[in-house]
Order: C-alpha cells, then sequence, then structure tokens
C-alpha cells in the first residue's frame, strides 16, 4: 500500500483545508514562524486537483507558456509554467504513483510518536523539535468498515475515505501542444485542456524605418495559423499593408518622399484564443537604421525563420540549454537561412559556452557548401562565458560580432574563432576589456579588437 504517498499528498489537503480540524498546539507553533507560513502557502495539490485548478486558472486570465518533462530521483513528471501563477511540477513513478511538487513542499510522515510534518521531505521543526499532526498521535488510518480494500483516514475529527488505488491511478500519460492549447491525457483516458500563451507582441517591432520614397516588405515571425492584420486607415502618402498568415506572413510598407513619421495598429490573433493589438511606428528618412525581426525561442523548438528576413533579433529563455542544444535550437536555423545578413542574440537568456562550428557550415568534404557567404554583423549572448573552437569558421562576408559578456571570455580557442572570415573588419568588446583581450586573445585577432561603438 502507499500508505505515505497518501498520507503526503492528502493529509495536507485536509487539514490545512478543513475549518472542523483544531490543534491550537500546531498553529501556535506555525504562526510565529514566517517562513513556515510562507512555505505552507506554497503547498500544491495532488495531480487531478491540480489540473483542475489549472483550467480555473484560465478565468483569471492565465496561461500556460511552457510545458517540458522533468526527472527528479528516479521519477518522471511534467513542470508546468504559466504567464502569472508560479510554475508547478507533476511527477509520477513506476509505480503509477502521482504527487505535486513546487520549490517548498509540504507533507506528513510518520514515527514512533505519530504523524509529523515534513518540509521538501525533512522534518518540519519548531525550535529544533519536530511538528506533529495532531501533538501526538491524533490521525489515524484504518480500513473502510464497508470496504476493507479503502481506508478512513481521520485527523482531528476530519475523516475522509482514501483509496490507495485511486491515488496511483492518474498519472500523466502524455502533454502535447494542439491549435494553441496544452493537452494533458491522464491514465484514465480523460483530458485537461489549457490555454497555450504566446507573446504575440513579439512579432511585430515597436519601430520601423524606411528610405524616403522605397518600398520595404518586412516578414512577421508568426507560428501556423497565426494572423495579423491591419486595424488602423492608412495615413495619406503612405502605403501600408500585411499579406499572408503563419510563417508567410509579410508587412509591406512604401515609404513617403519626405521625412514623416506615423503610428498604425494591428491586430495578431493565434487563430483560436488569443489576440493583442499592437501598435507600430513608421519613419520615412534619408538614413534609416537596422530593423530587426524579433524570433522568440521556445524550449525545445528550434526557432524558425521567415522566409526573406534579413536582420534577427533572438529573444526567450534559452538557459536551460546544453552548447549543443544552443546550436542545435538556435545558430543552426540562423546560419542555414540564406537571406540573413545581421543577427542580435544579445537579448536570450544564455549562460554557457557558445558552442563550437555555432556558425561554420562543416561540410569540408563539399568546399562549395563549407562557408556561409550571407552574414555580416553577429551580436552574442551577454552571458556566455566561453566560445569553443571554430565558432564563425569560413563565414566569408562577416564583417563584426559584439561580445559584449561583462565576464572575461577565456582564449584558449581564439585562434580557431574566425578562420577563413576573410571580411573581418572589427571584434567590439566592453571598453575596459580592450587591453586585456589584446593581451590574452591570439595575436591574429589583435588589430580586429575594438570598443562597443556608444549609441
Amino acid at each position: 500500500m502507499k500508505i505515505k504517498t497518501i498520507l503526503c499528498t492528502l493529509c495536507a489537503v485536509t487539514v490545512l483545508g478543513s475549518c472542523s480540524y483544531d490543534d491550537d498546539g500546531l498553529w501556535d507553533a506555525v504562526n510565529g514562524q514566517e517562513e513556515r507560513i510562507s512555505a505552507l502557502e506554497k503547498w500544491q495539490k495532488t495531480v487531478v486537483d491540480q489540473l483542475n485548478s489549472l483550467q480555473g486558472i484560465l478565468t483569471a486570465t492565465d496561461y500556460v507558456t511552457n510545458v517540458e518533462k522533468v526527472e527528479k530521483d528516479g521519477a518522471q513528471g511534467y513542470k508546468i509554467s504559466f504567464l502569472h501563477a508560479n510554475a508547478i511540477t507533476l511527477y509520477y513513478n513506476e509505480d503509477s504513483e502521482v504527487s505535486g511538487g513546487s520549490d517548498a513542499s509540504v507533507g506528513v510522515a510518520q514515527d514512533d510518536n505519530g504523524y509529523y510534518w515534513t518540509m521538501n521531505g525533512e522534518p518540519l521543526q519548531i525550535e529544533g523539535k519536530k511538528v506533529y499532526v495532531t501533538e501526538g498521535g491524533g490521525a489515524s488510518l484504518t480500513p473502510n468498515t464497508d470496504n476493507p480494500e479503502i481506508f478512513d483516514l481521520t485527523i482531528g475529527g476530519t475523516t475522509v475515505t482514501v483509496d490507495q488505488n485511486a491515488v496511483g491511478a492518474h498519472p500523466i500519460k502524455e502533454v502535447k501542444e494542439e491549435n494553441g492549447r496544452v493537452i494533458v491525457t491522464l491514465n484514465d483516458n480523460t483530458t485537461k485542456e489549457l490555454v497555450k500563451w504566446v507573446n504575440l507582441k513579439d512579432a511585430l517591432s515597436a519601430t520601423y524605418e524606411g528610405t524616403n520614397g522605397t518600398e520595404v516588405t518586412y516578414p512577421i515571425a508568426l507560428g501556423a495559423g497565426h494572423i495579423m492584420r491591419k486595424v488602423d486607415e492608412t495615413p495619406a502618402g503612405w502605403t501600408i499593408k500585411v499579406t499572408g498568415i503563419g510563417a508567410d506572413t509579410k508587412l509591406i510598407v512604401t515609404y513617403p518622399s519626405d521625412d514623416e513619421s506615423v503610428t498604425v495598429a494591428f491586430l495578431i490573433s493565434d487563430g483560436n484564443t488569443l489576440s493583442v493589438v499592437q501598435e507600430a511606428t513608421f519613419t520615412s528618412t534619408a538614413t534609416p537604421g537596422i530593423v530587426w525581426t524579433t524570433v522568440t525561442y521556445s524550449a525545445n523548438t528550434p526557432i524558425t525563420i521567415p522566409s526573406g528576413t534579413q536582420n534577427v533579433k533572438v529573444t526567450g529563455d534559452a538557459s536551460a540549454l546544453a552548447p549543443a542544444a544552443f546550436a542545435t535550437n538556435i545558430t543552426n536555423p540562423l546560419k542555414g537561412t540564406a537571406d540573413v545578413v545581421n543577427i542580435d542574440l544579445s537579448e536570450i537568456t544564455y549562460t554557457k559556452a557558445f558552442p563550437s562550428n555555432a556558425f561554420y557550415m562543416s561540410t569540408p568534404s563539399v568546399p562549395d557548401t563549407d562557408k556561409n557567404t550571407s552574414i555580416e554583423t553577429i551580436i552574442l549572448p551577454e552571458g556566455i562565458i566561453n566560445i569553443w573552437g571554430s565558432a564563425f569558421k569560413n563565414c566569408k562576408a562577416l564583417k563584426s560580432v559584439t561580445v559584449g559578456t561583462a565576464t572575461e571570455v577565456p582564449a584558449q580557442h581564439s585562434g580557431t574563432w574566425f578562420t577563413g572570415c576573410e571580411a573581418l573588419e572589427s571584434i567590439y568588446v566592453p571598453a575596459d576589456k580592450v587591453d586585456t583581450y589584446k593581451d590574452s586573445w591570439d595575436s591574429s585577432l589583435t588589430d580586429y579588437i575594438k570598443a562597443i561603438p556608444a549609441d
């Protein structure tokens, strides 16, 4: 029998949630400790209750932002993150036991003196002493008189019926994303559907600049089935329109012949449950700057670069990725897209080594494809701790790389970073590290190392 699991999941739910339970000694001890109260407030219910609560969260305008498989102490499970609420983790093991997890989980365990509270599996102690559920043993678990296969759990004055088999009857069989929703399938084949949050605002830049009198087509990075349409009337002298859906969406702007700025609103929808209205400011000028197409990384999914995109800014949290996985999900799609010219990775969260061969095509047996001929500028993630070998090898058009990290990047692979980069002009680094890198990095790079230009 899974008595410990039953108690860990149901005792806390019953005791914490029941008005009929009376134990002044316990509550006096707990109420005297702010950190204990905080921990109790973080208690997560068991899997079925949690999933029902998740559906309730939707009515409070919260959304699932990410679902990932996790493993802890041999137990498999899923971590579900939300836009507003704290993430929860649902575990199940080979015995089909299910439990909810959080950063500070509270449960119940038993010793010779009775049942006591636990926090993260360790005894909850006040002044070095365990805090017992009923200060000496008021909890009992006895076979139900009508059905000996189930049990009556009594704590204080409250009794609930516990089916130990039912506790293990709801492991998660599958979690999948479909049509803007996260669908959780339980072991009994029932499903719970949760809305998947997509930050639609990232698809459209806040500002666009174009040369006077020119037409510019901006690829918009939307997911499958997503749609964007202009809401406002087009200002006089301008042509602003949106064509296509999903990955084929394009924003087409004809700038007027004179210097001018206008702001236009757009509706962006996932085609199912989410939509936003986003404004963009368009400026017609004789000397426009770079206009970035923002692509957001989602966990375990390689980024998609819209066809025709030249300037790509990648955002999102990639902190869980190892260097090889960073290459698979981020740099491989970038170097494999022929139109990409400028790359900005400064706003993606990543704190490990920049991978080897990140932008090297790695096809030495086929010389014609063993090089990248489009990428001209790269701004690296600001959290990197190292750059591994041949990171930019054979990037024939590469003119500049910005290494803006505040920590010092080791020199161990620096002699191979820019092999075959015939157009290289500048390696931009923080001003206080120019001399350090000139002294430590490979001598072939000395003349290229410069301070990052001021805005």
